[in-house]
């Protein structure tokens, strides 16, 4: 046979195998796509539908969904502007017009009513547009934003251009207009700031690597201002760390009672704080964002600790515009509401109270910023001796309690306990490892195949950062997370080398590392800071070793919310950390691929009904009526 011949025998061969049994109606009534790694029937080129398996840590093969899992871009939502609202843009300066025909007040119960209706626990975002849109627009501009809001990632309220419009109505909105004059219109105000919002002239990278650049600038303040967190675990953890901790360790000389540090340094009792924000807040879960004074004064607290609370978190119109006239230009960036942040409640005409945004308000009472109180206390407030140590001790009691807390859900997580441990903790890390200048991280869990090493730091974002500043603020902070960074490769070195001092007992197999840094404060994850992250650590030779996974970083939220799934014998902290390093949010915050990601509805830990109840105990008390007052 013809060398020729037999290649065509061999081809028609090959032909018959592939596409032999294929009915002859199908060849030209489809296109067949020819993508590798897709099954097809034998002997046709139709594409075979069959189960693809994938192999759990655990050995368990299980089914792959077939639904497309999310990438980071879909997780961003997309807010609507007055060009696709109304079919042409704004003119330039038209908010700050409108602002001038409408008084201060008028706008800021615009703004608190619609941002009260977002911090709703109940109302989605998409359920809070409907709100607005019938409520405020007309029927024709009405059907036209019911129709874009029907893409599931577009927007008309935000929370950004909600504060921007408060802002702008303190710097512009007189106190009042005249009776007879034209009123400015406060809904086309709201849609020109959204249409102005986000545009910058300055250019930068558009390939992200060691810098943010000016587009990684934003993103990480929208991020943060757009952090929410769950009320509850706010709570829980304000009732830990303020109230709980200090108490079981009176006895240690180096632990500063937070409640009296506040006290001594504001003239504030802390209950006091608790009992009046509380109760303005629960106010807000029914919709008002209005209060009387006089309903305060119910509480079992004397009027004058009552106004001491009230003066702290309160301001009225004309300080907060004294407060952003003092601010220096280059500070306002779009991102900057901190005098809303420190005072999240107005005062207005006729001894009325209203609260602007309830996050800012439970942030400010049950958050972090009470250790600011004791650093910088009022003005009228005398310091008391030795203020500077007994704010920074105050200060490192916190910081010190924040790893506590995020050590006791470690232990929680992985069901550990002195007969089968595998959570070690700094403790345990620097007996192991004493080694002369060893650097330790916080601790290290015992995974079969896995050490997932662990740095906690209580880091947070400068103002500068969080804003978008245009300057190198975001890097110096990350800077320092990749200090902390190198206290995981450090201790991965150790356990490299020597495992059996830390566990008492040799390996049986080789090891991988897992380093996870935890910020309990939070820090805006994202495919950016992620990869500047990993990139300067790169540069720094920290977490290179073919054994090492890619750095992740969670927040206490995040590990709540797996100590909840735990709790519902979910994955554990190990499958998630895995699952998410192959996942398509694999550069995303780890909430994100629990939610989005692995489809997971986490519940709330079962510890946070206790810790619920001992946060909001002093409003219960303050709610009770005196026995005076009952004679």
């Amino acid at each position: 046979m013809e060398p020729e011949e037999d290649l065509a025998r061999k081809i028609e061969e090959i032909r018959k195998m592939l596409a032999g049994d294929e009915p002859a109606s199908l060849r030209t009534s489809y296109l067949a796509d020819p993508s590798g790694g897709k099954a097809v029937l034998q002997g046709s080129t139709a594409p075979a539908i069959v189960p693809v398996w994938n192999e759990r840590p655990s050995g368990l093969l299980v089914p792959t969904s077939s639904a497309r899992t999310p990438d980071p871009i879909d997780l961003m939502a997309v807010y609507l502007t007055a060009e696709e609202i109304l079919g042409m843009a704004m003119p330039e300066g038209y908010a700050e017009d409108q602002l001038r025909r409408i008084p201060a007040e008028t706008v800021l119960r615009f703004c608190a009513l619609w941002l009260t209706t977002l911090a709703m626990p109940d109302t989605s975002a998409r359920e809070a547009d409907e709100h607005f849109v019938n409520a405020v627009l007309k029927e024709r501009v009405r059907d036209r934003v019911l129709n874009l809001l029907r893409d599931p990632s577009r927007r008309l309220l935000v929370p950004q251009a909600l504060m921007l419009l408060a802002r702008s109505a303190i710097e512009i909105s007189p106190d009042s207009v005249p009776e007879d004059a034209p009123q400015g219109h406060l809904v086309g105000a709201l849609l020109h700031i959204n249409q102005t919002m986000g545009r910058y002239t300055e250019a930068g990278p558009t390939v992200i690597e060691d810098r943010p650049g000016p587009l990684g600038r934003e993103i990480i303040a929208n991020q943060h201002f757009n952090h929410t967190w769950s009320v509850s675990g706010v709570l829980a953890r304000y009732a830990r760390r303020w109230i709980e901790l200090p108490a079981e360790h009176q006895s240690n000389p180096a632990i500063v009672n937070l409640s009296q540090a506040y006290e001594n340094c504001t003239g504030i009792r802390l209950d006091d704080l608790a009992a009046v924000a509380g109760t303005l807040w629960v106010q807000t879960l029914h919709g008002r964002f209005v209060v009387e004074h006089t309903e305060l004064e119910r509480l079992n607290i004397p009027a004058e600790r009552l106004d001491a609370v009230i003066d702290l978190i309160s301001q009225d119109i004309p300080g907060l515009r004294t407060e952003l006239q003092r601010t220096k230009t280059e500070q306002r960036t779009e991102w900057f509401f901190d005098p809303f942040e420190r005072w999240p409640v107005i005062r207005l005409p006729e001894q009325r109270l209203l609260i602007l945004d309830p996050r800012h308000l439970v942030s400010r009472a049950f958050g972090w910023m009470p250790i600011l109180d004791i650093k910088w206390p009022p003005d009228h407030r005398p310091k008391p001796p030795g203020h500077k140590k007994a704010a920074a001790q105050a200060e490192q009691t916190l910081r010190h309690f924040s790893e506590v807390y995020v050590s006791e859900i470690l232990h929680h997580i992985t069901q550990d306990s002195p007969a089968a441990r595998r959570v070690y903790d700094d403790e345990q890390l620097k007996a192991a490892y004493t080694a002369h200048r060893q650097r330790i991280a916080d601790a290290a869990i015992d995974y079969p195949g896995t050490w997932i090493v662990i740095e906690v730091t209580t880091t947070q974002l400068r103002r500068e950062a969080a804003t978008a500043v245009p300057d190198d603020s975001q890097i110096k902070d990350i800077d320092k997370l990749i200090d902390e960074v190198d206290q995981i490769d450090a201790t991965i070195n150790a356990l490299r080398h020597n495992e059996t001092a830390l566990t008492g007992t040799p390996p049986t197999h080789n090891r991988r590392f897992l380093p996870l840094l935890v910020l309990p404060e939070g820090f805006p994850v994202n495919p950016i800071t992620l990869t500047v992250i990993r990139e300067r650590a790169r540069d720094r030779g920290l977490l290179q070793r073919p054994d090492t996974a890619p750095l992740e970083i969670i927040d206490i939220e995040e590990l709540e919310m797996i100590e909840g799934i735990q709790e519902a014998s979910g994955p554990s902290l190990l499958e998630i950390l895995q699952s998410k390093a192959t996942g398509t949010l694999r550069n995303a915050a780890v909430r994100d691929h629990i939610l989005h990601g692995m489809r997971l509805s986490p519940t709330k830990p079962s510890r946070h009904a206790e810790l619920l109840e001992a946060a909001l105990q002093p409003l219960h008390t303050a709610l009770r009526t005196s026995p005076q007052q009952d004679g």
